[in-house]
């Protein structure tokens, strides 16, 4: 965008700064407001290759860029419903969130024929109300359509899994699966990928079972 440049009214313009330091480490400025920084967490490392000994490591000193982005999706929804509880009435005491992701990062790392991705966003929103779940719907429904976040989600196509909960409760209100494949879910798929057949967990456990009577018929035949 060039400098100067007079906009429509209803354009709102934001203006983030940055530099980065030795060791993944990056400062954020926002005219006004203190900085913020990011920094990968130690152990994070990179080598150029097989024979470069050479590492660069986070030392954990501050934010990740990831958890700033889901920071920011949470910060922007939770702002929306604010909003839209207002414009349609909905009584609101309280409001928390909870975002979790799921990256494969093999691309950025490991495997350079690969893009990094995120796999699945999980976000809860917790609601204090006595709202009819009928209403959270309306509410839910609006905010998706206002908050610029969450349509940055949409349109990225990232697998999305809202569930709005009524404060107190542990059994959500409903659940939302945005962008997210027919059939399993990527987390699901994932953990199930990440875990032996059960036919070998079968083999493990007699194997475990096998080796605690030994050890037992073992540990009594010397007190004997």
């Amino acid at each position: 965008m060039k400098e100067g440049v007079k906009y429509p009214d209803y354009i709102g313009i934001s203006e983030v700064t940055t530099r980065a330091f030795e060791q993944m480490r990056v400062e954020s400025y926002f005219d006004g407001q203190p900085s913020l920084m990011f920094d990968e967490p130690e152990g994070f490392d990179i080598t150029a290759g097989p024979n470069d000994k050479t590492k660069l490591s986070g030392r954990s000193r501050g934010w990740t860029p990831v958890h700033a982005q889901l920071a920011a999706l949470a910060a922007c929804t939770s702002i929306t419903v604010r909003v839209v509880a207002r414009d349609q009435k909905f009584r609101l005491a309280d409001l928390g969130t909870k975002v979790r992701s799921l990256i494969d990062i093999r691309g950025f790392f490991f495997d350079l024929h690969l893009r990094p991705q995120y796999e699945q966003l999980d976000f809860d929103l917790v609601l204090d109300t006595h709202e009819s779940a009928k209403k959270v719907r309306a509410l839910a429904t609006e905010t998706h359509r206002r908050c610029p976040q969450l349509g940055l989600f949409a349109l990225a196509k990232i697998p999305l899994v809202v569930t709005w909960y009524r404060a107190g409760d542990p059994i959500p209100l409903f659940t939302e699966q945005l962008n997210c494949p027919a059939g399993t879910l990527p987390a699901d798929r994932l953990e199930a990928s990440a875990s032996p057949p059960r036919k070998q967990r079968r083999k493990q456990t007699s194997k475990a079972t096998k080796a605690a009577k030994a050890k037992a018929a073992k540990a009594k035949g010397a007190k004997t």
